[in-house]
């Protein structure tokens, strides 16, 4: 889904989640919002990705975590691994 945004500038968030992930005590939400209000001040945020490896977030914390994310409207973009090093990086270049 597009959306246009003719007299305003735009941005797209683009977190690598996995060189900075949200801190232990930290409410995902509250964080979220946080870079979705600094974002905004350079224009309407269209977009906003989370890159990450999925399969690694399985502990109670982290599924939660996640799932506050999405609930966030964070769109999660697994990068799997598989013994390679900047996947995450490189996807995000790509993008």
């Amino acid at each position: 889904m597009s959306l246009e945004y003719p007299d305003e500038d735009t941005v797209a968030i683009f977190w690598d989640y996995e060189n900075c992930e949200i801190p232990g005590a930290a409410d995902a939400s509250s964080i979220t919002r946080g870079i979705r209000r600094i974002a905004h001040e350079y224009g309407a945020v269209t977009s906003f990705r989370a890159y990450l490896e999925v399969s690694e977030l399985y502990s109670p914390r982290a599924v939660l975590a996640r799932t506050t994310l999405q609930d966030c409207g964070v769109s999660l973009i697994d990068c799997p691994h598989n013994g390679r090093k900047e996947v995450a990086d490189k996807m995000i270049l790509g993008s």
